[in-house]
């Protein structure tokens, strides 16, 4: 029986994935859980494992192509002898009935010779297309248009000889310089390959092409995981008009809670401290703890925070669930755990979907503030500064004293579609009194 292999949906949010390598040959045996191919999504990179033992019998996607979830990859015969008939013997001529079985006998006549043996030809090439029209998918007729390119000059690896996207990638990355004047129009599609016109969809200013790389320049190729991480970001920031506010918050209190948490041999960063006093502040301003599904905002009831943690291979965001459960030496452990199996490549992908809100933390060797991109389709992300000693000016019994105090910024990005001012800034003003009481359970 033949059982397809199908791109699985990776996350809630995730619509596609590329094939990095197939890992088996078609034809081969593989037995049940075996690791077929790599892929890579904007969340994670995995290994599909086989759905059964049997044997390859196709593979019907190549490297490097971007597939939407559920599309068959491969096909698998499961029982592996049924797939690999024998093959028929030739008739043999009846030398006493002068026919091939099955045929009656003459009678009469003069012998009737064998016919004779048809050599098989190679299949015929497949016809050119119809009226000089090209088949290849909107993205390659878009990026033509962007670039002038003649996609009639670039190779094509596709399927009857196509040009796909990364065949233009590549013609771009080795120096293929457009031609000279305005760029040309986009090839005319095929009714199969013809995008759908979106009134919804933003207007785009032409990008410039860069010029050819000079000698002794590196040209570094996007891994698949960093080309979904660039699209989700141009995306985010096309889809949410962000507002960013700013909070500057003492950690005096928090440093004190660290310092104690040490002595008795439990070693606390503030990066806990920070998603403790988020999280609870979502339970107090719940449209910051919320989703957009088209023209309505879901206010989600649990809380799950989402938080970046940097690897070899580009930025994850596994989800702390149920955040505002949790005490601090609870989500200090979580972390610790989220950031050792993320760097070994260990985070599963539903530890990597679900999230209502994002934190982002820069490290010890972060700036003093930035601005973070909203992860679609939450509302709102919140990002750590550096903490730095700085003297401020305090109230000591109704007089203005210059004091040290380690202080920290912090920037919270909302979408203004949803969020309006009052609900924004309040929601950063709780967590700053959060971490400023430094009362932690």
């Amino acid at each position: 029986m033949l059982i397809d292999v199908v791109m699985p949906q990776l996350g809630e949010s995730v619509v596609e994935g590329v094939v990095v390598k197939w890992l088996v040959e078609a034809g081969e045996l593989v037995a049940k859980d075996q690791p077929l191919l790599e892929i890579s999504t904007d969340k994670v990179d995995a290994e599909i494992p086989s759905p059964s033992a049997g044997r390859v019998t196709q593979i019907l996607v190549k490297p490097g192509e971007t597939v939407p979830i559920q599309a068959v990859l491969a096909k698998i015969e499961t029982d592996p002898a049924a797939s690999l008939p024998a093959p028929e013997a030739a008739p043999k001529w009846d030398e006493e009935t002068e026919g091939f079985p099955g045929h009656m006998a003459r009678t009469s006549g003069p012998p009737i010779p064998a016919p004779p043996r048809v050599e098989p030809s190679a299949p015929a090439p497949p016809p050119p297309p119809a009226n000089g029209r090209i088949r290849i998918t909107p993205v390659v007729a878009r990026m033509a248009a962007e670039h002038g390119l003649d996609l009639s000059k670039i190779p094509g690896t596709g399927i009857d000889g196509r040009v796909t996207r990364k065949d233009v990638e590549e013609y771009l990355a080795s120096g293929g310089a457009p031609p000279a004047g305005p760029p040309k129009a986009a090839p005319a599609l095929s009714p199969a390959a013809a995008p759908v016109p979106s009134k919804a969809a933003p207007s785009r200013a032409p990008i410039v092409s860069p010029p050819p790389a000079a000698e002794g320049d590196q040209v570094v190729p996007w891994t698949p995981i960093r080309k979904r991480i660039a699209e989700h970001m141009v995306r985010s920031k096309h889809t949410s008009p962000h507002v960013h506010i700013f909070a500057e918050v003492d950690m005096h209190r928090v440093a004190a809670v660290r310092a104690k948490s040490k002595k008795e041999g439990v070693n606390l960063t503030y990066l806990p401290f920070v998603i403790h006093a988020a999280a609870k502040a979502l339970r107090e301003t719940p449209i910051m703890n919320a989703t957009v599904s088209g023209e309505s905002t879901v206010l989600k009831k649990d809380i799950h925070i989402a938080v970046a943690v940097d690897t070899d291979k580009g930025l994850l965001v596994p989800v702390l669930r149920h955040a505002d459960r949790m005490s601090l030496k609870e989500i200090s452990a979580a972390m610790d755990d989220f950031g050792a199996r993320a760097k070994s490549g260990k985070i599963s992908p539903d530890e990597l979907s679900g999230g209502t809100f994002s934190i982002t933390n820069p490290g010890i060797k972060g700036n003093l503030f930035g601005t973070p991109i909203i992860n679609q389709p939450q509302v709102g992300i919140l990002r750590l500064g550096q903490i730095v000693k700085r003297p401020v000016v305090i109230d000591v019994d109704g007089e203005d004293s210059i004091v040290i105090r380690p202080m920290m910024y912090l920037c919270c990005a909302y979408d203004h579609r949803v969020i309006d001012g009052v609900a924004g800034n309040g929601f950063l003003y709780r967590v700053r009194e959060i971490l400023e009481a430094g009362d932690f359970p």
